[in-house]
């Protein structure tokens, strides 16, 4: 049996274990994913991705213009409605072409492309930037060291077995996974809400909806609810109907009973339809009572499974992996102590849960408005708040006064506080208009007012003393704010300024000026990063022994 050490093992190629190795490569760790199934999904199963999860991922030069161009429809151009038939009245209109421009709010647009599409770009990003990713790949069992985790792969076609030494490991194994029951967590929630049947086919869909485009009809049929949605291969549709399993079976629903249900849905009695796939499977609201165990990480279905209405179900799942990069980055190289890493669940738990609560809230506001009994009220926000809004608190995050200890902010106002998602503002570079957010994404960052040159001293200070990356940009000097939107939205004045972590976040904040803006900022960047300061100089000063040795 062969012997491999890697710093990340990921288990699991769909869109939390693609998103990881993408970004961990990107930022220069090795990583590992073993896939048990012989591709990236053929179906296009989930679709779309939301400005949150393209903002995480568009740091990788060219990737969002690849996901872009991997979808039939462009940026935005998305139609959802609630009908009883997909050519029958509006019951209601939920997004319409001229309904998505969100500028204030992000620089990013949606991306409509299915799982099918997304998950081969993310694949060759993630391969380009050096991960090894491996196919017909499984996992047999797993152990944990006081130095790691030790995995025993095994390759489904010849069966060799393989020994991986890992520092971490990421399970993002799906709602079906082993590695989750392995370390004894548990899945709590209301659990499975509908039996569903999904089926993929064929028929003129352009003689149907013409204008093209990406169109979600959720629908409210007197026969049955569920969905129809476009997909990107041309005269392609996917419906998921909701059925009673103390009466059907799932074997019930056999190719002319599915061709059927399609011309229900579209409202076409007549239509031809050819059945290309007919899948059973149950919709369900569950969050794992751990996300992490030791050195293992849980990311994506794995960790939560979140109803498919409202779509975030896969953002979560790229949002988790975002978060697990950029600390397992700095954990890894050296440049932080591996305390940063229980921040993991403790920032991400919460913003699952009020995403699935959100879902069910749409499934019940869609398509069954007379179970209101199935929401959770307690952690339910609007859409663009559950999606976009949510805040992070823990102990890497310096709360200031401004925090209210509400889970959420609107992002249209938002308030600079930290653990909240930095504001999105165009700004002036040189001759470029450029978005705030395209100066974050690989290290920290420290923004501060045109008057605050004593934060931009302490933070090239602070940077080469903790021996972690740490960018400045001074507004009115690196950068313009020809609107002077970008400091009043982040509650900060000329005088002050704000750390903001590799993923967006805001870590801490000063309004003004501080008396001692080098030992506010060191102790404020060492917290960030999961440490006290003595910890970070002991490590430091180990560093720079062993590599002049």
């Amino acid at each position: 049996m062969s012997l491999e050490r890697v710093p990340v093992l990921i288990i699991g190629a769909g869109y939390a274990g693609l998103s990881a190795a993408t970004l961990l490569a990107w930022r220069g760790v090795p990583c590992l994913v073993v896939e048990k199934r012989a591709s990236t999904s053929r179906l296009p199963k989930a679709h779309g991705l939301n400005r949150r999860s393209m903002e995480v991922l568009r740091v990788v030069e060219g990737l969002e213009d690849a996901l872009f161009a991997a979808s039939r429809a462009s940026a935005n151009d998305s139609t959802l409605i609630i009908a009883e038939t997909v050519t029958s009245p509006p019951i209601g209109t939920l997004v319409t072409k001229t309904s998505l421009d969100a500028t204030r709010v992000s620089p990013s647009k949606i991306c409509t492309a299915g799982q099918d599409r997304i998950e081969p770009v993310l694949l060759h990003f993630a391969r380009n930037n050096g991960a090894d990713i491996r196919f017909s790949t499984a996992l047999t069992r797993f152990s944990q060291r006081d130095d790691g985790v030790e995995a025993i792969l095994r390759d489904e076609e010849s069966g060799q077995e393989t020994t991986i030494l890992a520092d971490y490991m990421i399970a993002a194994d799906g709602a079906g996974g082993t590695i989750r029951d392995a370390g004894g967590v548990k899945m709590e929630g209301p659990g499975v809400l509908a039996d569903t049947i999904s089926v993929l086919f064929e028929a003129d869909l352009d003689a149907i909806l013409p204008g093209g485009g990406f169109a979600l009809y959720y629908l409210r049929n007197r026969a049955f609810s569920g969905a129809f949605v476009t997909c990107d291969e041309p005269n392609h549709g996917q419906i998921n109907i909701e059925y009673d399993s103390t009466r059907d079976r799932a074997s019930d629903f056999d190719e002319e009973r599915c061709q059927e249900l399609v011309r229900q849905s579209l409202g076409v009695p007549d239509l031809a339809v050819k059945i290309l796939d007919i899948r059973p499977w149950g919709m369900a609201g569950l969050i794992a009572d751990r996300m992490a165990f030791g050195r293992v990480f849980l990311a994506g279905d794995c960790a939560h499974i979140t109803p498919p209405v409202g779509g975030l179900g896969g953002q979560t799942a790229i949002q988790d992996a975002a978060d697990l990069a950029w600390k397992l980055t700095l954990v890894v190289k050296g440049q932080t102590a591996p305390a940063l890493l229980d921040s993991y669940e403790i920032e991400r738990k919460p913003v699952a849960q009020i995403a699935i609560a959100r879902s069910i809230a749409n499934y019940v506001e869609r398509l069954l408005p007379d179970r209101q009994d199935l929401r959770i009220r307690d952690d339910e926000y609007g859409l663009l708040e559950t999606a976009m809004g949510y805040r992070y608190r823990s102990d890497v995050i310096v709360a200031d006064e401004a925090d209210d200890g509400a889970p959420v902010e609107d992002p249209l106002r938002p308030s600079g506080a930290p653990g909240t998602r930095l504001a999105h503002v165009w700004l002036r570079r040189g001759e470029d208009t450029i978005s705030s957010h395209d100066l974050i994404g690989r290290d920290f960052m420290l923004f501060a007012g045109c008057n605050g040159v004593d934060w931009v001293e302490a933070a090239q200070r602070v940077g080469l003393r903790s021996g972690t990356p740490l960018g400045v940009c001074r507004l009115g000097v690196d950068v313009e704010d020809p609107e002077g939107l970008f400091l009043p939205r982040l509650g900060v004045s000329l005088q002050g300024a704000l750390l903001v972590r590799p993923d967006g976040f805001i870590a801490w904040r000063s309004r003004g000026r501080s008396p001692d803006a080098l030992a506010t900022l060191e102790t404020s960047f060492a917290r960030a990063r999961g440490e006290r300061i003595a910890e970070g100089l002991a490590r430091r000063e180990t560093a720079l022994a062993t590599a002049s040795a």
